[in-house]
């Protein structure tokens, strides 16, 4: 049972996040860089913001949950109010760039950010389920609805799009087949397992989003500072621009992706190492990961440099000849942000989630301005510094954070 939910988990987790870094290029070369810089922006960056509404940072609570706090229908009954509220922001937003901040904005370019909207608030609701699967111990389930329901939505809207070349028809399409993905995959599986209660008691839902909140708010900032940069460049910026910066923010995924197989498996040993005060371990084992992520970067940061322009660009169909440096500005901001997670966790074992969200909120701000200042200044490369600089003060902050911690614990055990 064990190799089979890792091995179904990794199965999910490389087809979901290998679609994701990979629609786009598709669009690309099938209807073309313009809009595939318009799908790019709604699936990818704002997309990607709803569905941190939606998700709401439930899952660490719900698949950790085994004592049962709270049951399925009440978990699933918080996760509805979350993707309503992530729905209404998503129109709002819409509305606000339509009448408000970009009265260009395309009527085409406002339905596929609404239906990515759609699309993604879908994707959220579907993770409450999956978390159910785990907290079950039936962690293949997870991987297996995951699989199963990305591959359906995906073949949908790429066969709807080389067959219509209408990107607002295949939009719709795969909205609709994420929707049935879910009715068949993870709600069919979800009836065929008795243990997953469906009882619930009134007003729960909202203790579920209390408790989550904070860890809401530093996921959602999270994804604000990861993002910046895209937001700026769609702003002062063109669709094709778009499916440029897209092209190359795309090694920090693969980075990203890789660092998390490598940190993940520590967690649990990290942990035990900080209750039982083993500091001069717990240390140890922080500098191993941080060496693994240094030389991942380096790896890549070498593999963009010698063929990451002309690869990268074959593979979105645009040219990156411009934008050299931009790229490995890019790729080393991946680097730290996969150093800067390892942090994360560190605080997390550290029980410091405040000061985890007192981190985000001035770098958040800081890397507004910075990103449409650099983006205004310099375009698409000015864009990458920019999250590089970003990505460079959150890791500061946390490294340090945890450094001070650290310090402190060691002071009050020695007292």
């Amino acid at each position: 049972m064990e190799r089979k939910n890792v091995a179904w988990n990794m199965i999910g987790s490389f087809i979901y996040a290998g679609s994701s870094m990979l629609l786009t290029a598709l669009v690309n070369h099938i209807i073309g860089t313009d809009q595939g810089g318009i799908f790019g922006f709604a699936f990818s960056t704002f997309g990607q913001q709803m569905f941190l509404v939606a998700y709401f940072g439930m899952r660490p609570i719900q698949s950790t949950d085994v004592s049962g706090n709270y049951t399925f229908q009440e978990y699933r009954r918080a996760r509805y109010l979350s993707c309503v509220a992530a729905v209404i922001l998503g129109m709002g937003y819409i509305a606000w760039k339509l009448f408000v901040a970009s009265p260009d904005y395309t009527l085409e370019k406002c339905l596929v950010v609404f239906l990515m909207v759609l699309y993604k608030v879908l994707d959220g609701f579907a993770d409450v389920y999956e978390s159910e699967f785990q907290r079950v111990g039936r962690l293949y389930r997870t991987g297996q609805a995951m699989t199963y329901r990305t591959l359906l939505s995906v073949f949908c809207f790429l066969t709807t799009l080389i067959i219509t070349k209408n990107l607002v028809l295949s939009s719709g399409i795969a909205v609709i087949s994420q929707g049935a993905g879910i009715l068949i995959f993870d709600k069919g599986m979800a009836g065929n397992m008795p243990e997953i209660a469906l009882h619930r008691r009134d007003g729960k839902e909202w203790e579920i989003l209390k408790e989550g909140f904070l860890l809401f708010l530093s996921v959602f900032l999270d994804g604000l500072i990861f993002a910046m940069a895209k937001y700026a460049v769609d702003a002062q910026m063109t669709s094709i621009d778009n499916a440029i910066f897209v092209a190359i923010f795309m090694p920090t995924s693969v980075i990203n992706l890789a660092a998390n197989f490598v940190i993940r498996p520590f967690l649990t040993k990290l942990s035990y190492l900080w209750e039982e005060r083993n500091f001069q371990g717990f240390v140890r084992e922080i500098s191993k990961l941080s060496g693994v992520i240094l030389v991942l970067t380096v790896i890549a940061l070498i593999g963009a440099w010698a063929i990451g322009v002309p690869v990268l660009g074959a593979i979105y169909n645009v040219d990156l000849n411009p934008y050299l440096w931009g790229l490995l500005a890019i790729v080393f901001g991946g680097g730290l942000f996969a150093l800067m997670n390892l942090f994360y966790y560190v605080l997390v074992i550290m029980k410091q989630q405040k000061r985890i969200f007192l981190g985000y909120v001035p770098v958040c701000i800081l890397s507004y301005f910075l990103s449409f200042s650099l983006v205004k200044a310099g375009g698409i490369n000015g864009g990458a510094f920019s999250y590089l600089l970003s990505m460079l003060l959150l890791m500061l902050c946390f490294m340090g954070q945890a450094a001070y911690v650290l310090i402190k614990e060691k002071k009050g055990l020695l007292k």
